[in-house]
């Protein structure tokens, strides 16, 4: 939501607020702007080598 009311201050002419009350807000903006994706798989390789490369640069900032 916080999001929404970021890009309705930055774009009114592409999105905009058109409902509100006390517990919910109503958006209205192009369909092609909305995207649906799949989870990113990363796997276990990828992973240990962020995890190495993480410790590498905490390292480094501790020296």
């Amino acid at each position: 939501m916080r999001k929404l009311d970021t890009l309705v201050a930055d774009f009114p002419d592409t999105y905009k607020l058109t409902g509100q009350d006390e517990v919910s807000k109503t958006y209205s903006f192009p369909k092609s702007h909305v995207s649906y994706r799949k989870p990113r798989a990363v796997s276990t390789k990828q992973r240990e080598r962020a995890r190495q490369l993480m410790i590498e640069k905490n390292k480094a900032k501790e020296v």
